[in-house]
């Protein structure tokens, strides 16, 4: 039996404080039965599953105006964000909720789990750590734009005229393309049915 007040060097499985200065100490690993359908109350990812609840890959840094273009346009969509992480890497980000990942917030197929799954460490996330996995992060083209302006000033300013050029171009050729007049082309009987 252990002394409990003698301070030792943590017990293998044994977790940092959860704030109430007491240290919870996980089962010792070969104990979990797997698949986990229940994680037990003191492990930090007990009725998280945060981590199941999104993809991201890597992307190329924007360049050039179709680049920003680009970006723009992935977060134009709903549950898709681009975030930028603390090496300077960029990526695009998926909100969705993997197949597996149970009710309990563990996942259905833990011993068949896809191994990018199994390297992610619960140590090195951020709900864990208390820090941001992003120096910056966008979700709608305004926070993008807002980003190029205050970090990149010249490229926001060649990107200003890039879509003022765009526009005016789309505007042209919309111009273009209406009938003069509102029925335009249309024979006088057939004005009433359109």
């Amino acid at each position: 039996m252990q002394n409990r007040n003698r301070k030792s060097k943590p017990e293998a499985g044994a977790l940092p404080s959860r704030g109430n200065g007491v240290a919870a100490t996980l089962p010792e690993k070969d104990s979990l039965e797997l698949p986990l359908r229940v994680l037990p109350g003191a492990h930090p990812c007990q009725a998280c599953g945060a981590c199941c609840k999104y993809i991201a890959t890597e992307i190329d840094a924007p360049t050039s105006m179709q680049d920003y273009e680009h970006i723009v346009w992935y977060i134009s969509h709903r549950d898709v964000g681009v975030y930028i992480d603390w090496e300077g890497d960029w990526f695009i980000e998926f909100s969705t909720v993997c197949e597996h990942l149970t009710e309990a917030a563990t996942c259905g197929i833990y011993r068949e789990r896809p191994r990018i799954c199994s390297d992610f460490s619960w140590n090195e996330c951020e709900k864990t750590t208390q820090e941001s996995a992003y120096r910056d992060r966008f979700v709608r083209p305004d926070e993008f734009v807002a980003w190029l302006e205050g970090k990149r000033p010249k490229a926001f300013a060649k990107y200003q005229k890039f879509r003022k050029k765009l526009i005016e171009k789309r505007e042209a050729a919309s111009a273009q393309a209406l009938p003069e007049g509102p029925a335009a082309g249309l024979e006088s009987g057939d004005a009433a049915d359109a």
